[in-house]
């Protein structure tokens, strides 16, 4: 049992991720370590996203603990403000209480025999979770048969995803015209504070965060490590999904839970062309995140040459011309 970990929990050993440390302690380690760096919403978010549906992901004692820890992570640091992690009481997060199966927390209702048999018969089961399977594997019929028994589109899983989420992830744009049209929650997250847009973005699902788009999703959703949709697309260096987003009005100087813009994580990256695409529709240099570095420090720090010369040029032309050297 780790003591520092035991101190950030208040002490009650009743909220220490016993499953976790058995077996996986590399990655409990590496909570520890970073758990009051601005990195550490970020990994608990890559950990999620490794326990993406398509995946066999953590057992799901592990999983319900890292999800724990991400809540107490979250309710531990408020945006712009730098923690005393050692300041911290059990009644934290005493009232938190994990993830529970589909059923009980939706409140499944059974459906009537004649939509059992014609949903079974396409080899889904009739449950909150064959109604996620169907969603997951893009099978729009048995979507449109649940939906026509007026089962409730908000059921979460035990992550907190939604049908849409599962099909927006999946790149399933016909099943999320459907749900969409079925008056699907754009708005809804997951427990990490994901929208249905934010995992779109995060796939790769730019056909599926355009359809989120166009029918209102909110561009600018603030997930529980303070990430948009654009930082999102700006740190897997998706370049289409940054001008999507952009053209459709997403705040390019809104910060995440470290100070962090966008322009922060494109320049520390090096990430030369949507750092031009930053600039070039206005994204503020001038910003200091927490630690109190403007983009360009990062990027003289990180030595990435093209953009110090694009962040300290006076010259548009410059800019949107490309000429940069390494």
């Amino acid at each position: 049992m780790d003591e520092k970990l035991l101190k950030i929990l208040g002490g009650e050993t009743k909220f220490y991720p016993y499953a976790l440390e058995s077996k996986y302690p590399r990655i409990l380690a590496k909570i520890i370590s970073l758990w009051i760096t601005p990195g550490m919403g970020d990994y608990f978010v890559d950990l999620m996203v490794s326990d993406r549906p398509d995946r066999a992901g953590f057992p799901p004692e592990v999983a319900a603990e890292i999800i724990r820890l991400s809540l107490v992570h979250a309710s531990q640091h408020a945006s712009h403000q730098k923690p005393d992690v050692w300041d911290v009481s059990a009644e934290t997060f005493a009232n938190f209480r994990p993830p529970v199966s589909i059923e009980n927390l939706n409140e499944w209702k059974p459906l009537s025999p004649t939509t059992t048999q014609a949903i079974e018969k396409l080899g889904i089961p009739c449950s909150a979770r064959g109604f996620h399977r169907a969603a997951e594997t893009g099978n729009r019929l048995v979507i449109a048969l649940f939906l026509e028994a007026r089962v409730n589109p908000e059921i979460h899983n035990e992550r907190g995803w939604t049908p849409l989420m599962l099909a927006a992830f999946k790149g399933h744009n016909d099943v999320v015209s459907t749900l969409i049209k079925h008056h699907a929650n754009l708005h809804a997250h997951d427990l990490l504070g994901n929208t249905a847009l934010h995992w779109a973005i995060d796939a790769g699902q730019t056909a599926s965060a355009k359809l989120l788009i166009e029918s209102h999703a909110v561009v600018d959703a603030c997930n529980n490590s303070g990430l948009t949709p654009l930082l999102r697309a700006t740190m897997r260096r998706s370049l289409g999904d940054v001008l999507l987003l952009i053209d459709s009005n997403a705040n390019l100087n809104l910060p995440s839970r470290d100070g962090s813009t966008v322009l922060h994580k494109a320049a520390a990256e090096g990430y030369t062309e949507i750092v031009r695409t930053l600039l070039h529709h206005g994204a503020d240099m001038s910003i200091k995140n927490l630690d109190g570095n403007i983009p360009l420090t990062l990027a003289v720090k990180n030595d990435h040459k093209a953009v110090i010369k694009m962040l300290t040029s006076n010259s548009k032309t410059d800019i949107l011309s490309g000429n940069n050297s390494n």
